[in-house]
C-alpha cells in the first residue's frame, strides 16, 4: 500500500510539474492580472507645479500645484549622475532588471524579520514605493499585497524611465516639498544637475524620514544619516574614496528658500495661457535681467518728475522670439501698481502709428520719401488738429514730416491712402482694441485717438525689420518652422521707412548719441498721448525690435512726459547694452528701390524750369512719375509788373517768364503769416476775358456744416477762401446776393439768421465755388 501511495504521489507530482500545466497556470495568472488591471485601474498621477524655464533651461518661475505642493517634474536625464547613482544604489540596485517586485528581496526581508522578531528591513522596490506614493495606505499585509499588484500595473503601463521620473518627482522632503527638483531649488537654490555628492546623498536619504530628517530644522540628524550612507557607498566602492571624504566634510547648513519668480509678468502670462506643467520659453534670462535693471534704474530717476512706471519688450528679429518682457519697473511696487502688465495694457499710442500710413502710401504709389505735403492749419468737418509744438511749417517732405512727427501731414496721408483701408490693415495686424473701436474712431486714429498695447506696436515695428512681413511673436520654444508672416508692406516700403526713421537729422535724437560712432543704426519712432499720459519709443535694428513705454498706470498726466524726453533715452540705453560690439549688421537695399533726380521744391521729377535738383529714393514701377509743374511760364510785360492771358496779349510786345504757382491754401498761409514768397504779377486790369476751371477753394465754412448760434448775441460766421497767386480778388455771395469782396485768404464775417445758407465765392476771373450750410439758433 505504501508503495502504491508513493507511486500515486509521484505521478501527481510529475503531472503538477509538467510544462503544459505551468503554462496554463501562467496564462490564468496573466488573464487574471489583466482583468484586475481593467477592474482596478491605477490611481491618477499627481499634478505637477506649473514651471517656466528660460531658453537655456534655467528656472524662471514655479507655482504651487493644484493640491498646494511644490512638486516639480523631474526628468531623470536632468539630474546629476551622482544623485542618480546614489538613489539607485540606496533604494533599488536591481531596479532596471525586476518587473516591479524583487522576489529575492522579499524572501531576504521576510527571513530577517522572522529571525530578529521585528521589522529590520523592507523589500520595497522603487516601483513599489511609487505605488505607495500614488496611493498612501497603512502598512498592513493586505495593503502590501495591493502595493505589489500596483507595482506590477505600473511596470505594465510605464517604462522604467517613466517610473523613475514619478519616483524622483513624488519623493517627500518635509512640509509641502515633493520631488528632487523642488527640494534642490528650495534647499540648495540650484537645479538637480548641479548638486555635490553631499547634497545628492542628502536628497537620497531624507525621503525615508522626511520630517525627522528635514535639512532646515534637523540638520544634525540629516548630517548623520548622510554620513552613514556615504560610508556604505565607500564600502561598496560606488564612489571614489576621495570624493566621499570630501562629501563627509561638507557642512549641512541648509535653509528653506522661496521660489521668487523671475520675469513675473511673463511667467504668469505663460502659466495662464500655455498647457502642460513645464513651459520652455524663449526668454533670455541675461537679457531679461539687463532690461529689468536698466528700466528700474531709469524709473527710479524719473520719479522726481512724477513718473512711476515703464515697460520694455525685446524681440529677436531672426526668430520673432521674445527675449525680454518687463511689464513694469518693479513687480512688488504696490503704490505704482507694479503688478499691472504694461506690455498688455491698453493705452493711447500717440504718434507711433504714423509710419504705417506712410508705408501704405509708398506701396499705393501715392508718395515717395521726397514728396511734398502741406503742413497747414486744416479743418476736417470740425476736427482741427495741431502739431505737437503748435507750429506749422508749410510744404515739407514726407521724410521730414515723419521724422518730426507732424500731425497735419499724417492726417492728410491717411485721407489719401483711405481711412477704411488703414483700419483693415490694422485689423490684419492684430490691433484688437482698434477693431473693437472701429465704429467710434475717426481721422484722429492716426494721432493716437485709439487704444493699442506695447506688444501690438512692437510686433508691428518688427514687420518693418522683416521686409514688411508681420509675424506672430513667439513666447515658447517650438520645433515648428518660423512662419514667413503676412505681407503688410512691400520690402521696398519697409526699407524706405527704416531709412527715414534711422536718419540722424531728428529733433528726438539724444545728444549723447549724436557723436557716438560705434552705435547701431537704429530706426525708431516716438509717441506721446493726449494729456501727456503715455510716452512711447519703438525701435528696430536688423537684430532686435524693442518697445518702450513710460508713464503712470493710474493714467495721470505729467508735464515732462513725452516720447522724446522720457522714452527715447531708455530705448537707446537698451540698444547700447544689447548691441555692443563691431558687428551691427544692416538692412540691404531692395533691388527695386532706385534713385532718381527729384525737384527739391515739390519732390516730383524735375522739369526744365526746376532750379534745385537732388537725388531721392523711389520704388521702381510703383512710385508716382509726376513731373514738377510748380513753375509756370506766363506772359508778362517788360518789367514783369503785368501778366497777360492769351486773350489780352498786347500788340506792342511781351515776353515769357516762369513763376512758381503754389497751392491756394499755401498762398493764403503765406499771406496770413507774412511770409515772403515769389508770386506772379497781377493780371492785366483791362482784360475782360473769363476763365474756365475750378473756382476758389472755400476754407470756411465747410460744406454741409451746421452752426448753433445764440439768438441776439451778434455771433457771426467766418468766410475764407484760397486761390493761387494769379488771383487778386474774391467776391462773396449769400443766397445769390452779393455780400462783399476781399483779397484771397482774407477773413470775412457774416451775421447769419436761422435757416439754410448758400455761400458762393467768385474770383476776379469769373470762377466760382459754392457750399451749403445750416444755421440754428437757441
Amino acid at each position: 500500500m505504501a508503495r502504491l501511495l508513493t507511486s500515486n504521489s509521484k505521478r501527481k507530482l510529475r503531472r503538477l510539474f509538467r510544462p503544459r500545466n505551468w503554462l496554463v497556470a501562467l496564462v490564468l495568472l496573466f488573464v487574471s492580472f489583466l482583468i484586475l488591471d481593467y477592474a482596478f485601474p491605477l490611481p491618477p498621477a499627481k499634478t505637477y507645479s506649473p514651471v517656466v524655464y528660460d531658453r537655456n533651461g534655467g528656472l524662471l518661475a514655479a507655482y504651487l500645484s493644484d493640491d498646494d505642493k511644490w512638486r516639480l517634474r523631474t526628468d531623470p536625464e536632468t539630474i546629476s549622475e551622482d544623485l542618480r547613482t546614489a538613489i539607485i544604489a540606496k533604494e533599488d540596485r536591481w531596479f532596471y532588471y525586476h518587473p516591479g517586485v524583487n522576489p529575492l528581496a522579499i524572501v531576504r526581508a521576510a527571513w530577517n524579520n522572522v529571525v530578529t522578531g521585528r521589522r529590520t528591513s523592507g523589500a520595497s522596490t522603487i516601483t513599489m514605493q511609487v505605488a505607495r506614493l500614488l496611493e498612501p495606505k497603512p502598512r498592513t499585509l493586505g495593503n502590501k499585497v495591493r502595493e505589489v499588484f500596483r507595482a506590477l500595473q505600473l511596470e505594465w503601463h510605464n517604462s522604467k524611465s517613466e517610473i523613475l521620473e514619478m519616483y524622483l518627482s513624488y519623493l517627500p522632503y518635509g512640509g509641502n516639498i515633493e520631488g528632487i527638483t523642488a527640494a534642490s531649488h528650495l534647499y540648495f537654490e540650484r537645479p538637480p544637475s548641479q548638486l555635490s555628492l553631499s547634497q545628492a546623498t542628502l536628497l537620497a536619504v531624507i525621503p525615508n524620514r522626511p520630517n525627522s530628517l528635514r535639512m532646515d530644522t534637523r540638520q544634525e540628524a540629516a548630517r548623520d544619516a548622510r554620513n552613514k550612507w556615504l560610508l556604505r557607498f565607500q564600502e561598496r566602492e560606488i564612489f571614489p574614496e576621495a570624493q566621499i571624504q570630501a562629501a563627509l566634510l561638507e557642512p549641512v547648513n541648509v535653509q528653506r528658500h522661496s521660489l521668487e519668480p523671475l520675469a513675473p509678468h511673463f511667467s504668469q502670462r505663460l502659466v495662464a495661457t500655455e498647457a502642460g506643467p513645464e513651459i520652455n520659453s524663449t526668454l533670455d534670462l541675461e537679457i531679461q535681467q539687463l532690461s529689468e535693471r536698466l528700466l528700474a534704474n531709469y524709473i527710479r530717476r524719473a520719479r522726481a518728475r512724477g513718473i512711476s512706471n515703464g515697460a520694455v519688450l525685446v524681440v529677436d528679429n531672426a526668430t520673432a522670439e521674445v527675449r525680454a518682457y518687463c511689464g513694469s519697473a518693479d513687480f512688488k511696487d504696490v503704490a505704482a501698481a507694479g503688478q499691472v502688465d504694461g506690455i498688455q495694457a491698453i493705452r493711447s499710442p500717440g504718434s507711433t502709428l504714423k509710419p504705417i500710413v506712410y508705408a501704405m502710401a509708398f506701396d499705393q504709389g501715392k508718395l515717395t520719401p521726397d514728396s511734398r505735403l502741406l503742413d497747414l492749419p486744416t479743418n476736417w468737418n470740425g476736427y482741427q488738429p495741431d502739431n505737437y509744438d503748435e507750429k506749422f511749417r508749410g510744404p515739407v517732405s514726407v521724410s521730414y514730416a515723419l521724422r518730426h512727427s507732424l500731425n497735419i501731414t499724417a492726417v492728410h496721408t491717411l485721407e489719401r491712402v483711405g481711412y477704411d483701408k488703414f483700419l483693415d490693415l490694422m485689423a490684419i495686424a492684430g490691433f484688437r482694441t482698434i477693431v473693437r473701436q472701429r465704429e467710434q474712431l475717426g481721422l484722429s486714429v492716426i494721432l493716437g485717438g485709439c487704444g493699442t498695447t506695447l506688444e501690438e506696436l512692437t510686433r508691428m515695428f518688427g514687420a518693418f525689420a522683416h521686409g514688411g512681413r508681420l509675424r506672430p511673436l513667439r513666447f515658447t520654444q517650438t520645433t515648428d518652422s518660423l512662419p514667413q508672416g503676412f505681407p503688410l508692406f512691400s520690402e521696398a516700403s519697409a526699407w524706405l521707412i527704416h531709412d527715414i526713421l534711422s536718419g540722424i537729422e531728428r529733433p528726438d535724437l539724444p545728444n549723447d548719441v549724436v557723436a557716438a560712432t560705434n552705435r547701431a543704426r537704429i530706426a525708431w519712432k516716438t509717441g506721446t498721448s493726449y494729456g501727456r499720459r503715455d510716452a512711447w519709443s519703438i525701435g528696430f535694428t536688423p537684430r532686435y525690435t524693442i518697445g518702450v513705454w513710460v508713464g503712470n498706470f493710474s493714467g495721470q498726466g505729467v508735464p515732462d512726459l513725452s516720447g522724446t524726453t522720457m522714452a527715447v533715452p531708455l530705448l537707446f540705453d537698451l540698444f547700447g547694452a544689447l548691441e555692443a560690439g563691431p558687428d551691427k549688421g544692416s538692412f540691404p537695399r531692395p533691388a527695386n528701390v532706385w534713385k532718381r533726380d527729384i525737384c527739391l521744391e515739390t519732390g516730383h521729377i524735375p522739369s526744365e524750369e526746376c532750379a534745385h535738383v537732388h537725388k531721392g529714393f523711389y520704388i521702381r514701377d510703383v512710385s508716382p512719375r509726376k513731373v514738377c509743374a510748380q513753375e509756370k511760364p506766363l506772359y508778362v510785360n517788360a518789367d514783369t509788373s503785368i501778366q497777360y492771358c492769351t486773350g489780352c496779349l498786347p500788340p506792342d510786345g511781351y515776353h515769357k517768364a516762369s513763376f512758381p504757382i503754389y497751392p491756394p491754401e499755401l498762398t493764403v498761409w503765406y499771406e496770413t503769416n507774412g511770409i515772403a514768397y515769389t508770386h506772379p504779377p497781377a493780371h492785366n486790369p483791362d482784360c475782360e476775358a473769363t476763365f474756365d476751371g475750378p473756382g476758389p477753394q472755400i476754407l470756411h465754412p465747410e460744406a454741409e456744416a451746421e452752426f448753433l448760434l445764440e439768438a441776439g448775441a451778434g455771433q457771426e460766421i467766418l468766410f475764407q477762401a484760397a486761390s493761387d497767386a494769379r488771383t487778386d480778388r474774391h467776391y462773396w455771395y449769400v443766397d445769390g446776393d452779393f455780400y462783399r469782396s476781399g483779397a484771397p485768404g482774407e477773413k470775412v464775417f457774416f451775421a447769419a439768421g436761422s435757416g439754410p445758407l448758400r455761400v458762393t465765392c467768385m474770383d476776379d476771373r469769373g470762377r466760382a465755388s459754392t457750399v451749403r450750410v445750416l444755421v440754428k439758433e437757441y
